[in-house]
C-alpha cells in the first residue's frame, strides 16, 4: 500500500476492530451485571423463546403450590369446625343415653330435648357458618358446584383433568338437614322433594354434550307447564291438598320450553306472589252495581300502570291525577254491558288476556254464600307495592297493608258501607317455601322445597295444577275465564286436554312439620332415645368420615405440592442452563475483550499520525 494523504487504511481498520471488540465488551458488561446470558431475544432467538416457555411454566407451578396451600388451610378451616361438632355430637349421644333410661318422666325428658335440640342447633350454625373466603365449607353447597364433582383445586399449567387438577368433596354436617347428619330438628319444615326433576339425557346434556347447568333450558319442560305451592297459613283447610284456594297460593309460576331450573328456583325464592281478592256477589251485572251505585259511572281497579274499567274512558281517566301514566283497559266494550251477566267472570278475563304481569282467578267465596272472589295476583314472586296502585289512582286511603286484613272499597259512593265487596291485600314478600338444586351425579338435578314452620299443622303443599278442569264460571282453579294466560301463552287448554304441572305426583313429601320421618328427631320419649342412639351413632360416623376423607385430602394436597416443588426445582435448573451467563467463562472473555480494545485504541492513535509522514516529504 502507498503513501497516501487521502484515505488513511490502516487507521480505518483499527477502528473497525476497536468497534468490534468495544460492543463485544458491552455485551460482556450487560451479561456480567445482569447474570444472564440472554438479556433479548438477539442474544439467542431459538434460547430466547425455550427460556420464555420455562419461565410461564414455572410461574404456573409456583401459583399451583400456593393453591394447594390455600386448599390445605381451607380444609384445615373445616377440619377445625369439625372438631367442634364433634363435642356436640358427644353431648348429644350422652343425652340420648340419659333419656333412654326409665327413669326419667316424659315431662323430664322434655327439659333433656331442649338441650338435645339446642346442640343439634348449634352443629346446624356452625355448617352454616363455616366458610373460607366466602366459601361455605359444611353446609353441602361444596358437593354442588361443577356438577356435583365437588370443589376444584388446580395446580397445573393445563387443563387435563388426569394432570392438572381434582376435585375435593366435603359432607353437608347440617344436624337437621335431609341432606346431613338427620338428627334432631323436631322436624319443624314440611320438607318436599324431586330426584331427577329435569330430565335431562346424562349421555347428550341439553345443548348437545356435556353435563347441563341450572342455567341450561330443561328439555323436559314444554309451555303450558305450571309448578305452584300452597301454605295452609291460618288452619282453616283442613285437607291439604285443597291449598289450591286462592287465599292459600304462595306461588304458581309458568313453565315454558326455554325456562330453566335456575329461574324456576329464583321464582320461589322471592317470596310470595303479591295479590289480591276482589268481593263480588254472584252474578253481579254491570246494571246492578249502576243500579246499586247511581253515581259511580265509572267502576276501577288499578294494576301497576293499568287501569281496568268499566264505564266510559274519560270517566275513567278523569279519575286519575296523571292518566298519561296508565294503560287504561275496558273490562268490556261500553256496547256490551247489556250482556255482562257476570262482572267478575269478565274482570278476570279482562286481565289473563291484556296483562303481562298479573293473572287472575275466579272463586267461590266460602264463607259467605253469595259472594264470589276474584283473586288477582302479580307473575312474579316477592313484594309488590304497587299491585293496586297509591291512594291517589284509587281515590281512597288504602289503609296498612298486610297479609289479607285490609280493605278498600272500589265501586262505592261515599255513603256506602258494605265494606264486604272491597279489595284485600296480601303484599307478597313472605317464604312461605324456600326452593334449592342439587345435582344427582346422573346428569339430572333434584329439587327440594322446605316449607316455612310457623306451628303445627301448617303445611306446605306442592299442588297439582293439572288436576282439575273447569266446572262452572266459579270453579276455575287457577285459570280465570278462558285459561289465565301468561306471557300471552294460554294455560288451559279447551276441550278435554288438561294443563300439566309439576305437582304431588312428581314430588314426594319427605318430611312433614307434624312428624319427622328420621329416628333421632327428639328426645321426647323413651323410644325416641333410645331410636335417636342409632341415628347417632351413623351421624358420628358421617362425620368421622368426613373428617378422615379431609385429613387424606389434606396429604394428598402436601404430596401434591412435593411432587409441584420437585418439578419447579427441576424446571428452574433447566431454565438456569440456557438463561443464566457462566460468570468465570464471560469473565474471561471480558479481560479479553479488554485487552483488544485497549490495543486498537493504542494502535489507532499510532495509524493516525501515518500521514504526517507524507506532509515530511512535501516539505522537503
Amino acid at each position: 500500500m502507498g503513501l497516501v494523504l487521502n484515505h488513511n487504511m490502516p487507521a480505518l481498520f483499527a477502528a473497525k476492530n476497536l468497534d468490534a471488540s468495544y460492543s463485544r465488551l458491552a455485551v460482556n458488561t450487560q451479561r456480567l451485571s445482569s447474570g444472564l446470558r440472554i438479556n433479548g431475544s438477539q442474544d439467542d432467538p431459538a434460547g430466547y423463546g425455550i427460556r420464555e416457555f420455562m419461565r410461564t411454566d414455572l410461574q404456573n407451578k409456583e401459583q399451583g403450590i400456593r393453591n394447594c396451600a390455600d386448599m390445605i388451610s381451607l380444609l384445615q378451616t373445616a377440619e377445625g369446625a369439625m372438631a367442634i361438632i364433634d363435642e356436640k355430637l358427644i353431648r348429644m349421644k350422652e343425652l340420648a343415653e340419659q333419656a333412654a333410661t326409665g327413669t326419667y318422666t316424659d315431662a323430664q325428658r322434655d327439659i333433656i330435648n331442649s338441650e338435645y335440640q339446642l346442640m343439634a342447633a348449634e352443629i346446624d350454625r356452625i355448617a352454616n357458618a363455616t366458610e373460607f373466603n366466602g366459601v361455605k365449607l359444611l353446609n353441602g353447597s361444596v358437593n354442588s358446584m361443577h356438577h356435583g364433582q365437588g370443589l376444584k383445586v388446580h395446580f397445573g399449567a393445563r387443563d387435563y383433568e388426569a394432570e392438572d387438577y381434582y376435585f375435593i368433596q366435603i359432607c353437608d354436617l347440617r344436624a337437621t338437614a335431609a341432606t346431613g347428619l338427620r338428627i334432631a330438628g323436631d322436624a319443624k319444615n314440611d320438607i318436599w322433594n324431586t330426584f331427577s326433576l329435569s330430565g335431562y339425557d346424562v349421555t347428550s346434556g341439553c345443548c348437545g354434550g356435556g353435563i347441563p347447568t341450572l342455567s341450561d333450558p330443561v328439555p323436559l319442560w314444554q309451555s303450558g307447564q305450571i309448578f305452584s305451592y300452597g301454605y295452609n297459613w291460618d288452619l282453616k283447610e283442613d285437607e291439604d291438598a285443597n291449598l289450591n284456594k286462592g287465599r292459600y297460593v304462595a306461588g304458581a309460576y309458568q313453565i315454558g320450553s326455554g325456562t330453566s331450573l335456575e329461574r324456576l328456583l329464583d321464582s320461589v325464592n322471592r317470596g310470595t306472589q303479591s295479590r289480591a281478592r276482589l268481593d263480588f256477589r254472584v252474578g253481579e251485572t254491570f246494571d246492578s252495581m249502576v243500579a246499586e251505585n247511581p253515581d259511580a259511572n265509572c267502576h276501577r281497579i288499578c294494576l301497576g300502570d293499568e287501569i281496568y274499567y268499566l264505564g266510559s274512558a274519560s270517566m275513567a281517566q278523569s279519575a286519575c291525577e296523571n292518566p298519561e301514566d296508565f294503560t287504561f283497559i275496558p273490562i268490556k266494550p261500553e256496547s256490551e254491558y247489556s250482556a255482562i251477566t257476570d262482572v267478575p267472570t269478565a274482570f278476570a278475563h279482562a286481565v289473563n288476556e291484556y296483562s303481562d304481569s298479573y293473572w287472575a282467578k275466579v272463586e267461590e267465596y266460602e264463607y259467605r254464600p253469595g259472594y264470589v272472589s276474584v283473586y288477582v295476583f302479580n307473575k312474579e314472586g316477592g313484594d309488590h307495592d304497587d299491585i293496586f296502585g297509591t291512594d291517589e289512582q284509587l281515590g281512597g286511603d288504602i289503609g296498612t297493608k298486610s297479609f289479607y286484613d285490609s280493605a278498600i272499597i272500589w265501586h262505592k259512593d261515599e255513603t256506602e258501607t258494605d265494606s264486604v265487596r272491597g279489595v284485600y291485600f296480601g303484599n307478597g314478600g313472605e317464604y312461605w317455601g324456600v326452593a334449592r338444586s342439587q345435582p344427582t351425579g346422573l346428569g339430572t338435578y333434584s329439587v327440594r322445597i322446605d316449607g316455612r314452620d310457623v306451628g303445627d299443622q301448617r303445611d306446605i303443599w306442592i299442588l297439582n295444577a293439572g288436576n282439575s278442569r273447569v266446572q262452572s264460571a266459579y270453579d276455575l282453579n287457577f285459570y280465570g275465564y278462558g285459561g289465565a294466560k301468561f306471557g300471552g301463552e294460554a294455560l288451559l287448554p279447551t276441550g278435554d286436554n288438561w294443563v300439566t304441572g309439576l305437582n304431588r305426583e312428581t314430588f314426594v313429601e319427605i318430611q312433614n312439620a307434624s312428624g319427622g320421618d328420621w329416628a333421632g328427631a327428639s328426645v321426647r320419649s323413651q323410644s325416641g332415645a333410645q331410636e335417636a342412639l342409632s341415628a347417632l351413632d351413623q351421624a358420628i360416623l358421617k362425620k368421622d368420615n368426613c373428617r378422615a376423607r379431609l385429613g387424606a385430602y389434606i396429604n394428598r394436597l402436601e404430596n401434591t405440592i412435593a411432587n409441584l416443588e420437585n418439578g419447579y426445582d427441576a424446571l428452574q435448573a433447566a431454565e438456569s442452563r440456557v438463561s443464566d451467563v457462566d460468570m468465570a467463562s464471560e469473565m474471561t472473555d471480558f479481560v479479553r475483550n479488554q485487552v483488544l480494545s485497549q490495543a486498537a485504541v493504542s494502535i489507532l492513535s499510532q495509524a493516525n499520525s501515518l500521514p504526517e509522514m507524507a506532509m515530511s516529504l512535501l516539505n522537503g
